[in-house]
């Protein structure tokens, strides 16, 4: 799984109140409400007519498809690597098979665009949408640095945070640096750079793993109960707030301005690890409040088989796309269409664990 690094549960079940394993209950509510809020933005971003993309609410919903979607996924992965047991070799094995899932589900996701191109009906170039450097890609070379410097990483939480900022420094510092020859540029867009491709290169995208190195790194150190009781929640509340009532225009302007999010700077990466701070000790709140209820059983399994419900819209939303890219109008049909790949997306994820359940029971 390439951002929790921790297996499906195989005994799950969908009907039946979706049985969870001893898993972080709150990390798999965060994840799940996060494929809830990708799914609406890729919506908004390749279905939405201009008009709608383009007005105020379209600003809102890009936010809330930003700081609480990649960010909080690569936090998450970060910290169960932190605290997986892994070695070096083991994490770069498994980087490297998420590089190639990331080529692959390119293709799967653009398949009926290059058909499409095959037959004359489009006339682009097709690389900048194969090797485009989407989330799983980032999170494969994001994965084989972080072994890399696993030794130091795990001696030092001065380096990891200096890591952090460094790294924040970086997405906006090297687009001045960005190479003219065409195949360096596809290289480097991995790593920098401003290429309409380059979704989530490794700067500034890698501070947010290495926060969920640190936060690991803290929660092993310091005991954080104290958090819990009510005063310090209250305090808490109206310091969201007030911190929301300052700041949040500043948010939404970046999130809603897809190259600067994609490429955002150091004080964008303070803001949503502060944001992610709040926001997760909230939701820790409402998971021990309502985490038996129906609905956020099924956010979490969402959030439990992320990687599989994530390859499978993308597979539905990317292939629709390409005939109907940002021709809908219709609010009520883009409610509509997002509730068709949920729906889809969970269906065909129970339907692929089911028949790999039943597979790992087949007797050899």
């Amino acid at each position: 799984m390439y951002l929790s690094l921790i297996k499906a549960d195989p005994n799950f079940s969908f009907i039946k109140g979706f049985k969870m394993t001893a898993r972080t209950q709150t990390a798999d509510l965060l994840k799940g409400i996060a494929v809830l809020l990708m799914i609406q933005v890729h919506i908004i971003e390749l279905f939405a007519s201009q008009d709608i993309y383009n007005s105020g609410w379209g600003s809102i919903l890009l936010f809330l498809g930003g700081p609480p979607v990649a960010p909080i996924f690569t936090i998450i992965f970060g910290y169960f690597i932190a605290s997986s047991k892994r070695s070096a070799l083991q994490l770069i094995s498994r980087g490297l098979k998420i590089i190639c899932i990331g080529f692959l589900l390119n293709i799967a996701l653009n398949f009926n665009l290059i058909i499409s191109v095959s037959k004359g009906v489009y006339q682009i170039d097709l690389l900048p949408y194969i090797f485009g450097v989407d989330i799983l890609p980032f999170a494969g070379i994001s994965i084989i640095v972080i072994a890399l410097l696993k030794n130091i990483i795990e001696k030092s939480l001065i380096f990891v945070i200096a890591c952090i900022i460094v790294s924040a420094f970086l997405g906006q510092f090297l687009l001045d640096f960005v190479p003219q020859n065409i195949n360096l540029k596809y290289i480097s867009a991995f790593f920098y750079g401003s290429a309409k491709w380059s979704y989530f290169p490794l700067f500034p995208w890698l501070a947010y793993p290495l926060a969920g190195i640190a936060f690991y790194k803290l929660k092993q150190r310091y005991d954080f109960n104290f958090l819990h009781t009510a005063k310090i929640k209250i305090a808490a509340a109206i310091l969201f707030l007030m911190f929301l009532i300052f700041t949040i225009n500043y948010a939404v302007n970046v999130s809603s301005d897809l190259p600067l999010y994609y490429h955002h700077g150091i004080l964008f990466v303070l803001w949503v690890i502060l944001f992610l701070c709040f926001y997760s000790f909230f939701m820790s709140g409402i998971d021990k409040l309502l985490g038996e209820t129906f609905v956020l059983k099924y956010i979490k399994w969402l959030g439990e088989n992320v990687t599989a419900v994530y390859i499978i819209q993308w597979i539905i939303i990317g292939n629709t796309a390409t005939e109907i890219y940002k021709t809908i109008s219709s609010p009520m049909n883009l409610l509509f269409s997002f509730f068709s790949a949920l729906v889809s997306a969970s269906l065909v994820c129970y339907l692929w664990l089911w028949i790999k359940e039943k597979l790992n029971k087949k007797p050899a």
